[in-house]
């Protein structure tokens, strides 16, 4: 039975060095969206500094003229585009089609709604990323714990989604994205009001947005890949519970290295009752970032059958319908 055992502890091993790689192409995909986003930002609000400003910088009068009805309308159509042909989420949708309808008094005011849309529709759009990657994350994990029975698995899209959008914390990952964002939305605000009403130059805070970048890439990563890991936790409790019995016992396997956390060396070996499997207590993620796994605890029920499928992990199908 320890030979078994450790069968699916390389396994598990291999699996975290693979989900890695898998992270690290996601974050690089999210990355690329918020530096886009950034740059943006700092060309709308450069470009309304440009068209309004004197030698002097802008004048208050200037920002708080009424706004031209060809402004509201060029932006209005830009907000429509935004939710064209895109599968976004309800919450999504919701934010951006508020700019549609609403009315406009100040250049200002209009700026700052240009830039509310476009972190919106950034948001919007790191929201489907977030979203697809943990839907293939969990059909990659649950190919990978069926692989070594070489049994063939049917998932619903429904279920894959409830994994997904489970809470954690007390709330989901789609409402921490949207929070993060918020915290972005305040800073933008606040330096438009710097360049409209104090007639600062854009470029005094091209450090500061760049700095937001960071933390804005940051917040994405450590989103991605902790939530990644619940939903992955989730989905090897869902296969080993249906495919093991409700019995069946994991045990904890930690990523090791050389910043493997004290808390996941704490577990790593420990073993628990899959029915009582909780992610952030128990199970990964054990903390932000976390890539920690599990592997089920084998029985002698199901020890010979296994044996007779070493070597054809590839033998599982999943399907998604």
């Amino acid at each position: 039975m320890k030979k078994i055992n450790k069968q699916w502890w390389e396994l598990a091993q291999n699996g975290i060095i693979e989900e890695v790689k898998q992270d690290k192409i996601a974050v690089k995909e999210i990355e690329l969206l918020i530096s886009v986003m950034i740059a943006e930002i700092e060309k709308e609000i450069l470009s309304f500094y440009t068209k309004y400003a004197s030698y002097e910088g802008i004048d208050v009068k200037e920002a708080k003229k009424k706004v031209d009805n060809f402004d509201v309308e060029s932006f209005k159509n830009k907000a429509k585009k935004y939710v064209k042909d895109k599968d976004f989420s309800e919450k999504a949708n919701k934010e951006l089609k508020k700019y549609n309808t609403k009315m406009y008094v100040s250049r200002e005011e209009l700026l700052k709604d240009q830039l509310n849309s476009l972190i919106d529709y950034f948001t919007a759009e790191t929201e489907k990323h977030l979203s697809e990657y943990m839907k293939k994350a969990v059909k990659r994990e649950v190919a990978r714990q069926a692989g070594i029975l070489g049994e063939n698995v049917v998932i619903t899209p429904q279920k894959v989604a409830s994994i997904v959008n489970a809470d954690f914390g007390n709330t989901t990952w789609s409402k921490r994205l949207w929070d993060n964002m918020d915290d972005l939305r305040k800073d933008v605000q606040r330096i438009v009001s710097h360049v409209t009403l104090r007639g600062r130059h854009p470029n005094e805070f091209v450090s500061e947005l760049r700095k937001k970048h960071d933390v804005s890439v940051s917040d994405a990563k450590r989103l991605l890949i902790t939530e990644t890991a619940r939903a992955q936790t989730l989905a090897q409790k869902e296969y080993y519970l249906k495919m093991l019995g409700d019995d069946t016992e994991y045990k904890f396997v930690a990523k090791k290295d050389e910043k493997t956390s004290k808390t996941c060396l704490s577990h790593n070996g420990n073993i628990y009752k899959v029915k009582e499997m909780t992610p952030g207590l128990n199970a990964p993620p054990m903390h932000p970032n976390c890539r920690s796994s599990t592997v089920p605890v084998i029985t002698n029920k199901r020890q010979e059958f296994i044996k007779s499928r070493k070597g054809r992990y590839s033998g599982a199908r999943v399907t998604l319908k």
